[in-house]
Formats: structure tokens, C-alpha cells, sequence
């Protein structure tokens, strides 16, 4: 155990971390903790507030336990506690650093009293560091159009991807640009807005709230999925855009589904984020696998061999997040184990971690089989005229996640499901939004479902 550094150990049970959390747990509660000692078979870990270092312990003391003890190859007890004397004792705000070409953030002028600051920007994410491929060279193209030309070429853009595809490294990239040309630059994220928004409403703010967002020469809005019934908060945000984008500022959005996708959300606030231009991100292909694994690898003290990275470009994954935690985990394994980084032991750090299966690609046959199936029915039975209520939820979610997941138009939907009028799949992927929104079952039966339909 003494031959282990706490920071090195840290370090490689984060990469072990880095696959298995959440994308936004992992950025905001474990991203910038630091392993500081080891006392008595325990890990000390400093956390940068009391909140995260509470959240640590109650949710997340389970697996990151585990992953400590699967690098040290022993028992090991973890604690968590708030940083004394470290750079993480200071507030996001205070430690940002951004690049020398990049011009730091300027105070927000109008904030609403109470509200939580402004999201700083991370000064990791800059369009330098975006590896471009066939999967993400449209949003790449949008995100630059719109920090080059802002209010003039596009607007707004709209980048939609599922989680860990680089939605939010381009909207940060954006803001840097715009920062760096002496221009106004306001990231938020959907959850933020709504919080403000509230409380806005409730202090009698409204007047500051409206002016803090129609004020930037740029308001980026992430994660603008979370919006959806929220009704009064989509008017407000309806009004913010109307006014941002007469006085030709510029609006950029990201969201993990299509605008037409984004229900049930007001559809004069959809028809606006439509009036630009609309930009997905797939998954990479494994030539940009590849390409960012070289890019990170560069920017490591540890050499990596090109065949470990082909090694790694070839495991399944979901995001790029999760394809970087593999090469972390291996270039923290190789630093803890003062080993260089070859074949055997990139198996080793990899050892137990199963990367996650590949997505099938969507199709009307597979959601229908799948929720029959789900169901305890047949594809010709939910297809067809029987009106029993299992058969017509089965029937009704199916057209929901056809709308939804896969972007088909009422009209394609209707065809699938032996010619049916479009009012009808309407109202039935209108009747399930609504229901999702409060019905814990079918939440989970439409999560279920989702993970059936991608991997079986």
C-alpha cells in the first residue's frame, strides 16, 4: 500500500469512473476532486464544496469505492472531505483558466439578486481541440459559422446529438470565440434558465431576468430538452428569443433530439428553432475514433502506441467521453504501474470493463417488435384495428418513440402502421408526451424500451 501515490490512484480510479457516471455527474462532482492521501487503508479525497463532498458520500461512495479498490487490487476504504489549502477551495468562478488567446469572462451586468452566476465556460473545450469527422463536420461548420458571423448566417443553429457526442464542447467553443473578439457570451443551461426564470417571477424580477438574457451578443442554451412542459418558462423563453433575434443576436441551441422530436414543447417556440439551420451529431466512425484518441494521447505525458489506440478506437462505446475514460484508465494504470503502455497492458487496465454494446440502427420493424414483445403481444396486433387498452398502449408508445427517437413524420408513422390517418398518430404521441411527463411507470417502460431497441 505505501508503494501507492493518492493522486496517481485517484487519478486511474477516475478513468475507471469517467465510463461508468453520468456524463453531468462525473463534470460536476468528480471531474476536479483530487486524491490527497492515504490513511489507514482509506483514501482521502478532496472535494472542491461541502455540497459535493455530501453528494459524493450518499450517491456515488458505492462505485467509486469499487473502482478505487479494482486499481489498487486491494480493500480500500474512501472519505471524502472539502479542500483546506488547494485551488479547489475556490468557487468555479475564481479558478477558471482560459487560454492566454482567449479573454476572460466579463462580469455578467445584469444578474438577478439571488440567482446562481453564470456557468463559466471550460477553457478545455475550444474549436482546437474538436476532432472533425463525417459524424460532426456539419455541426462543426454551424458552431464556427455562428462565432465568425454571429446574428448573420444562421440563426439560430440548433445541434442535437445524444449525450457524450460534443454538443457542449461546441457550445463552449462558441462562447470562447466570442469572448476572445471582445463580444458578449452568455452559456446556460436549460435547468439553470428554468431555476432563474422562477425565481424571477417570485421576487418580482422579471424586468432584470428578461434584460440579463436579451442582452448578450450570443446566448447559448444547453440541454433545451429539459424545457418541455414547462409552459410558463417556454413563454418566457419565446419572448427572450423573439427580441435576440429581431435585434440580430445570436441564438444557439443544443438538445439531444430534433426540434420536430421535442414534444410536447410550444410549437411557436419549436417553429423559431426550425428558422435556422439544424445540425446532428452521430457517433464516430472509427476513423475519428481514432483521430481523438491520437489528439488526447498527444496531449498525455505517457506514450501510446499506435496499435493501443487502435485497440481502444475498436471497443463499443457511446460517447466520446467514455472512449477518452478508456485511454485515461490505461495511461493512469501504465503511470501507477511505472509500466509503458503496450497491448498487454492496455487488456489489463481494461480488464472487467465491458464497453457498451453498439446501438442497431432504428427501424419501424424493430420498434415494432420490441414493444409487442414488451407488451406480451404481436407486431400484427399492434398494427392492427384492436382497441384493448394494453394493445393501444403498446400501439400508442410505439408511435411515440417513432416520433420521438426516430424523427419520422406523421404521415411515415401513419404508413407503418397500416395507412392510419396522420390526426390519429397526433393525438396518440400527444396523449403519451403528456402522460410520460407525470406516469413513473411509463417513464421507465419508454427508458426500458429504448435501451431493447439499441441493444436487444
Amino acid at each position: 500500500m505505501s508503494d501507492l501515490h493518492p493522486r496517481q490512484l485517484w487519478e486511474a480510479a477516475l478513468g475507471d469512473l469517467q465510463v461508468q457516471v453520468a456524463r453531468p455527474s462525473y463534470d460536476t462532482f468528480l471531474q476536479n476532486t483530487i486524491g490527497v492521501a492515504l490513511e489507514d487503508d482509506c483514501l482521502v479525497i478532496d472535494a472542491n464544496s461541502s455540497f459535493a463532498a455530501e453528494y459524493l458520500e450518499k450517491r456515488l461512495r458505492g462505485v467509486v469505492q469499487t473502482a478505487v479498490e479494482r486499481v489498487a487490487h486491494s480493500p480500500l476504504d474512501v472519505r471524502f472531505q472539502v479542500a483546506q489549502s488547494s485551488a479547489l477551495a475556490t468557487t468555479p468562478e475564481v479558478i477558471e483558466a482560459q487560454p492566454q488567446t482567449i479573454v476572460s469572462d466579463p462580469p455578467i451586468r445584469h444578474r438577478v439578486a439571488g440567482e446562481t452566476p453564470t456557468l463559466p465556460l471550460d477553457p478545455r473545450y475550444v474549436f482546437s481541440q474538436f476532432t472533425v469527422g463525417r459524424s460532426n463536420e456539419l455541426a462543426m461548420a454551424a458552431a464556427t459559422a455562428a462565432a465568425e458571423r454571429p446574428g448573420e448566417k444562421y440563426n439560430p443553429v440548433f445541434l442535437y446529438s445524444p449525450s457524450g457526442l460534443g454538443k457542449t464542447h461546441l457550445l463552449h467553443a462558441i462562447g470562447h470565440h466570442i469572448r476572445a473578439r471582445g463580444l458578449t457570451a452568455l452559456y446556460v443551461s436549460s435547468d439553470q434558465f428554468i431555476t432563474e426564470f422562477v425565481r424571477s417571477i417570485r421576487e418580482g424580477r422579471a424586468s432584470e431576468f428578461r434584460e440579463k438574457y436579451r442582452s448578450p451578443d450570443v446566448l447559448l442554451m444547453d440541454d433545451i430538452q429539459f424545457l418541455s412542459g414547462k409552459e410558463q418558462t417556454q413563454e418566457g423563453l419565446f419572448h427572450i428569443f423573439n427580441e435576440l433575434h429581431h435585434s440580430g443576436r445570436q441564438v444557439v441551441i443544443a438538445s439531444d433530439r430534433s426540434p420536430s422530436a421535442l414534444s410536447p414543447l410550444d410549437d411557436r417556440l419549436r417553429s423559431r428553432f426550425e428558422w435556422g439551420l439544424i445540425a446532428d451529431i452521430q457517433p464516430p466512425d472509427l476513423e475519428t475514433r481514432l483521430a481523438i484518441l491520437r489528439a488526447k494521447a498527444s496531449a498525455l505525458d505517457t506514450s501510446v502506441p499506435q496499435d493501443v489506440l487502435e485497440f481502444l478506437g475498436q471497443r463499443k462505446c457511446r460517447s466520446i467521453r467514455e472512449l477518452e475514460g478508456y485511454l485515461n484508465r490505461v495511461a493512469a494504470y501504465a503511470d501507477l504501474t511505472g509500466k509503458p503502455v503496450t497491448m498487454e497492458l492496455g487488456e489489463q487496465a481494461l480488464g472487467g470493463l465491458q464497453g457498451a454494446p453498439e446501438a442497431a440502427p432504428r427501424t419501424t420493424e424493430s420498434v415494432l417488435e420490441t414493444v409487442a414483445t414488451y407488451y406480451r403481444t404481436t407486431p400484427a396486433a399492434v398494427k392492427g384495428p384492436k382497441r384493448e387498452r394494453s394493445i393501444a398502449r403498446a400501439r400508442h408508445t410505439a408511435m411515440y418513440l417513432m416520433r420521438e427517437d426516430m424523427g419520422l413524420s406523421l404521415v411515415e408513422i401513419g404508413r407503418a402502421f397500416g395507412n392510419r390517418d396522420h390526426s390519429t398518430v397526433f393525438q396518440a404521441c400527444s396523449k403519451v408526451a403528456t402522460q410520460v411527463e407525470s406516469d413513473t411507470t411509463l417513464q421507465r417502460d419508454i427508458e426500458a424500451l429504448r435501451e431493447k431497441i439499441d441493444h436487444g
